[in-house]
């Protein structure tokens, strides 16, 4: 799989690349610069979608693996999106506040053909990808919901459940991390392909982390505030293994890491 991530400040487009190794070690790779404003940007494979959600304007691009940008397409879509999350190469966009969604695909040109269009409830603050499984969770009061989407962009909902609430990120690292940046607090757990929930282990990391990137079962932790960084490792058990530390610079607001 691919090692390499893009960050990105919205304030100006200043844009960097690095990779991260299986040990947790942080390299760095290009700069360059961009539009500003985006306020998602989501890896598919190798590509990435840049979606701006005041507008609705799009734009296409390739991340190659010495981590430089190219520009591939651009677009529009339907403004307001709070939520772009990809399943393979199709996507889902959701909006918090009605729960409108709608499906989509980019292929390999960057290209976006749209897919279906449906509603779930709304006020979900977070939706995380498994596989072809959806995690649906509220951090106001805990409730998660499963749901899977098929490459033909139909939404099937899967099962429902509740979590504690509070967790500001939640990520796929092979088992689900799950973090409180107010506490450091972790936990981790799994989903099957039933969309059925189960809890592995818990656990304390530093505080404050902004931004927790997955690359494969390896992760990067970012502070936006200070650029101080750090590496960690999930096994298939749930346990939490540190690797590294070191610092970046500060003020990236966006973090991806490429999914092939």
């Amino acid at each position: 799989m691919s090692r390499e991530l893009l960050f990105y400040r919205a304030d100006d487009g200043l844009i960097a690349t690095g990779r991260l190794g299986t040990n947790g070690i942080f390299t760095g790779l290009a700069d360059g610069k961009l539009s500003p404003n985006w306020t998602h940007i989501v890896p598919i494979g190798r590509e990435l979608l840049f979606y701006r959600a005041g507008d609705g304007v799009i734009a296409t691009a390739r991340i190659d693996t010495n981590g430089i940008f190219e520009e591939l397409a651009e677009g529009g879509l339907s403004s307001g999106w709070t939520h772009i999350v990809p399943v393979g190469r199709e996507l889902l966009f959701y909006r918090a506040d009605n729960g409108v969604i709608a499906t989509g695909r980019i292929d390999t040109n960057g290209i976006f053909t749209g897919l279906a269009e449906g509603g779930l409830s709304s006020g979900w603050t977070h939706i995380v990808a498994i596989g072809r499984v959806l995690l649906f969770y509220r951090a106001d009061n805990g409730v998660i919901a499963t749901g899977s989407l098929g490459t033909n962009g139909i939404f099937t909902g899967l099962a429902e459940g509740q979590l504690s609430n509070g967790w500001t990120h939640i990520e796929p690292l092979g088992a689900e991390l799950f973090y409180r940046a107010d506490s450091g607090v972790i936990a981790t757990g799994r989903i099957d392909t039933e969309g059925i929930f189960t809890g592995l282990a818990e656990g304390m990391l530093s505080s404050g982390w902004t931004h927790i990137v997955p690359v494969g079962q390896e992760a990067l932790f970012y502070r936006a505030d200070n650029g101080n960084i750090a590496t960690g490792r999930i096994d298939t058990e749930g346990i939490f293994t540190e690797l590294a530390e070191g610092g970046l610079s500060s003020g990236w607001s966006t973090v991806v890491a490429l999914t092939a």
